[in-house]
């Protein structure tokens, strides 16, 4: 039997670049920790420790949690190796991500479980075995959340296309025992310092959706294709996002700054 274990996130990675998410596989590629990544991972630690405290019965105040942030920030900001936009403006972003949170959103959370990680068996018959795995920023008695300081695409196409809600919300039917049941899930983009949410519902056929298309999935990688597609239609196809992009469109456009015609 073959063994096929993807996680939520490398998953996406293929819808937006299947080349991309090969080099990411075979570790050909050559990730460049960006600043707007590095800030979400400070922002998402921040609100992590936020919750872990409320469960265990202690709250922060708006002071404790920038304290976290700052402490987090240093930890992380020698790894930037680009910075993505000027370094002062970057990080008063992030405080006003925190700021915000914390402002319109903390007050009303009633955490059961933070960075959850969870893996299940998606499908399996005599030749392959696909089990999906990641980890939930937040997960309330009846929604489960997540985290976002980037931007969105239009509401009705994450509702359409969205992915990781479909694994995540089917990581908890598998959980309580129950895969009839719609399941909720709720994104909160905290981009611009300005909360937006947008709630997603999916159902058993979101979810039995998910079995031809990670079996494509796997139909390529055991056809053990010397490459597999590009796009380049997306805006995650740039030097401040692709880890590949040197390696690919990279060679002709050049690498360290936008072409001159962008």
């Amino acid at each position: 039997m073959i063994e096929h274990r993807f996680r939520q996130s490398w998953l996406n990675t293929f819808l937006a670049c299947p080349e991309q998410a090969r080099t990411i596989r075979n570790k050909t590629a050559v990730d460049t920790q960006g600043s707007k990544m590095v800030r979400g991972t400070v922002v998402h630690a921040a609100i992590e420790t936020a919750l872990t405290a409320r469960m265990a019965g202690n709250e922060l105040t708006a002071e404790d949690l920038l304290e976290v942030f700052h402490m987090e920030w240093d930890n992380h900001v020698d790894s930037i190796q680009k910075w993505n936009d000027n370094p002062t403006a970057t990080l008063e972003v992030a405080v006003r991500m925190v700021n915000v949170w914390h402002q319109e959103v903390f007050p009303y959370l009633n955490p059961v479980g933070v960075e959850r990680y969870f893996e299940f068996v998606l499908f399996e018959d005599e030749a392959r075995r696909i089990t999906l795995t990641g980890t939930r920023d937040l997960d309330e008695a009846d929604l489960t959340w997540d985290w976002k300081t980037g931007r969105h695409a239009p509401p009705w196409e994450v509702r359409r296309n969205d992915l990781q809600s479909m694994i995540y919300t089917l990581a908890r039917a598998h959980e309580c025992g129950d895969l009839e049941s719609p399941q909720p899930f709720r994104f909160c983009y905290l981009a611009n310092a300005e909360v937006e949410i947008i709630d997603v519902t999916r159902t058993p056929q979101d979810w039995a959706a998910l079995v031809p298309l990670c079996n494509s999935i796997a139909d390529t990688i055991e056809a053990k294709l010397p490459s597999w597609p590009m796009r380049y239609d997306g805006w995650k196809c740039s030097d401040d996002w692709c880890p590949n992009w040197a390696n690919c469109r990279g060679k002709y456009l050049g690498v360290g700054s936008k072409p001159a015609n962008w």
